[in-house]
């Protein structure tokens, strides 16, 4: 969620959870309905684990060849992705490690895609375990 969504839900300072990374999320999101849409999927999430998984996020963000507004896009269509299978789990940390997985995928000598294409590529193809082993 963001300072302006967080209101009534929860506390950032008890989450250890920084405005810094709420805004740099903010920023990196494309349009409002990509906010809300993080928003909601954040808001998913356990309150405890929420520290963790942001550090996990910009930890592997940081580690990666694309950018926030890359990793966010793919965890928002893997959201999309998850919702047009009437799948309602949303494990947060194993999104973001799937991501990472398609990070390491990809070969150093091409240029790099579209993180949220071949996100959703690989789910279509594979699955995603973490909800029941779901598969096309």
């Amino acid at each position: 969620m963001f300072p302006s969504q967080l209101g009534e839900h929860r506390n950032h300072v008890a989450l250890k959870i920084t405005v810094q990374q709420l805004t740099l999320l903010q920023n990196a999101c494309s349009c409002i309905e990509d906010r809300e849409q993080l928003g909601k999927l954040i808001g998913r999430a356990d309150e405890q684990d929420l520290p963790e998984i942001f550090d996990q996020l910009f930890s592997q963000v940081d580690q990666s060849d694309f950018s926030l507004h890359d990793w966010l896009t793919a965890l928002l269509g893997f959201d999309t992705w998850l919702s047009q299978r009437s799948i309602s789990s949303r494990p947060l940390a194993n999104m973001i490690s799937y991501i990472h997985c398609c990070t390491l995928s990809l070969s150093d000598s091409l240029p790099p895609p579209d993180l949220s294409l071949l996100t959703l590529k690989l789910l279509d193809q594979y699955g995603f375990d973490a909800v029941g082993g779901y598969k096309e």
